[in-house]
């Protein structure tokens, strides 16, 4: 239990809570018990949030939809992506083609900035990208690990290995599709997203806050926790996702907080 000296502190000094999504606030469409109440929580003392995902699955104004339908209020400067990263990446580094493994919304957003490559190209793309990829077929899967082997950079927005659903199951993530293609081609990508600490980076710079100010919260220790310890914020590991925690304590470096669910958050600040 925290010291209340500890405590007062703690509050006074957080500004913005960054926030994983699956597995944190919801667990597929279902919202977790107190997430609403920690959310007004946050408007009554003025604390800023902000939803990292490392899902490039869907766009931003989706996100928004979903959460406010789960009646959090909320507008896309509360959101902030793997897509808007990884965006950034290339562009940093003057990328002009890709291709890409992907679904139509994320390729959409790609091809406002990149030259996007198909499977049947003569040309060698300079980036292979993968991503969550739910559209997935073999003849694109395929085309990824040729074009690796015959020299693109492999890049992939994000290191999940799965993503949960419903039930206590899992579906394949970037990461997942990623050790397919490392087992074909013997290369490794470069990650971007979470457990980097570059999102944070940015969202930081957004809000106009310092380290000390700032604070992560979420399920999975090699991304959430990871990429706060990676940014040198507090984090907070929450029990109702991937990582249980027997996992979490028995990592050389540990979560800052680690609480049964995000509804116990409200009640870490207070005590």
């Amino acid at each position: 239990m925290l010291k209340e000296k500890e405590s007062k502190k703690l509050i006074h000094k957080k500004k913005l809570i960054c926030l994983d999504m699956d597995g944190t606030i919801y667990l597929g469409n279902t919202l977790f018990k107190g997430v609403k109440e920690t959310f007004e929580y946050f408007k009554k003392h003025d604390i800023s949030f902000v939803f990292l995902t490392n899902n490039s699955s869907h766009s931003l104004p989706f996100y928004v939809e979903k959460i406010k339908g789960m009646g959090i209020e909320c507008t896309i400067d509360n959101f902030y992506s793997s897509i808007e990263t990884t965006i950034k990446y290339l562009k940093d580094q003057q990328v002009k083609t890709l291709y890409v493994l992907g679904v139509k919304s994320f390729k959409e957003q790609l091809k406002k900035y990149f030259v996007l490559l198909d499977e049947n190209s003569d040309e060698i793309p300079e980036v292979t990208l993968v991503s969550f990829d739910t559209e997935l077929i073999y003849e694109e899967l395929k085309a990824a690990c040729l074009y690796i082997q015959k020299g693109s950079g492999f890049v992939a927005t994000n290191m999940d290995h799965r993503c949960p659903i419903e039930d206590g199951f899992y579906i394949p993530d970037c990461g997942g599709i990623c050790k397919c293609i490392e087992m074909c081609t013997d290369k490794k990508p470069l990650f971007l997203g979470k457990p980097e600490p570059e999102m944070i980076y940015q969202v930081m710079e957004k809000f106009k806050v310092s380290k000390e100010e700032t604070m992560i919260v979420g399920d999975r220790y090699y991304t959430d926790i990871v990429a706060g310890l990676n940014a040198g914020i507090d984090t907070v590991a929450v029990l109702t996702g991937e990582t249980k925690k027997e996992e979490f304590l028995i990592q050389e470096r540990k979560p800052t907080y680690i609480i049964d669910s995000i509804a116990d958050l409200v009640e870490l600040f207070q005590k």
